[in-house]
Order: structure tokens, then sequence, then C-alpha cells
């Protein structure tokens, strides 16, 4: 078979677009519209929690869609890199034995 004889086969755009809820992060913006609808329905029908939940509504949706251009993983990248430490001590390979760890400033000893 040679490659003027190749079938094709198209890629889906379904298949590689993430799944996306208004242009934002599903978790994201599930979790817009409860908090809204909590201050709306937990403070009550006035006027400022109205502006308030209209304006945390349009800010940080706003925020939530730009960050999913940017990265459509992007909140599952933090929370993941939440969990890894900060500072890995280093070590000799798989089975070697773990330096230990010294204080960078000694102690200072008293006479």
């Amino acid at each position: 078979m040679t490659l003027a004889t190749a079938d094709t086969h198209p890629i889906y755009q379904s298949l590689v677009r993430p799944i996306l809820l208004a242009g934002a992060e599903p978790a994201a913006a599930i979790l817009e519209v409860l908090s809204a609808g909590a201050l709306l329905f937990g403070v009550g029908f006035q006027v400022a929690t109205i502006v308030l939940a209209a304006f945390y509504l349009i800010v940080v949706h706003g925020v939530m869609v730009w960050v999913a251009t940017q990265d459509p993983q992007m909140s599952q990248l933090y929370l993941r890199s939440l969990v890894a430490r900060d500072f890995y001590t280093p070590h000799a390979g798989f089975r070697g034995s773990i330096a230990a760890v010294r204080p960078s400033i000694p102690f200072a000893r008293s006479r």
C-alpha cells in the first residue's frame, strides 16, 4: 500500500474539543450558578443581592471563560498541583538510601 492509495479518515472535532458549559469548565460553571443561587435564595431577593449576584456571574464567568480559553483543564491542573510537595529530597536511585536532611542554619552550641 503506497501513500497515494492510503485511506484517509477524518478526525471529528467532537473527539478533540473540550466539553465546556457556556465557555467555561463544567465544574466552574456549575459552582458559579450554585453560589449565585445560594446568594439570591439564602439572603433574599433584594436589590443589593440581585446586583451582587449579577456582578458575580458576569465577572467570575468572564474570568472562567478566559481561563478555559487558555487551558480547558486549568482547574484540574491546579488541584493536582496542590498535592505535590514543594521540595523533594534527592536520592541516588530507586533502591538507594535517602540522605539525611540537615538544617541549612547550624545550631549554635552553648558553652
